[in-house]
């Protein structure tokens, strides 16, 4: 097995999951915390929309985190079985 592809699509998972935090902690910026429950529907339906944004965010962000720290511990068990493998074979003389 190419460790070298390995590590790219860990890579490119990692990658995803960054841009996924850089996205919520961006939208996070917009967000209001106060409640506006009689002030106008325009800001009721806009805290509305970033707060279910930000829910599907959350939930791609930990998604996309249990995913890489899975595949992280599966390529890191990948390359200690194949040293355990490789140091466990005997040399053949001629």
């Amino acid at each position: 097995m190419n460790m070298q592809i390995l590590l790219g699509v860990w890579a490119a998972i990692f990658v995803a999951y960054a841009s996924v935090a850089f996205m919520r902690w961006n939208l996070g910026k917009q967000e209001d915390d106060h409640l506006h429950v009689t002030d106008s529907e325009q800001l009721i339906t806009t805290q509305t929309t970033i707060a279910h944004r930000l829910d599907v965010l959350d939930r791609w962000k930990t998604a996309l985190l249990i995913l890489t720290l899975v595949s992280a511990v599966a390529i890191g068990a990948l390359q200690v079985w194949n040293m355990w493998q490789q140091s466990s074979t005997t040399p053949m003389f001629s």
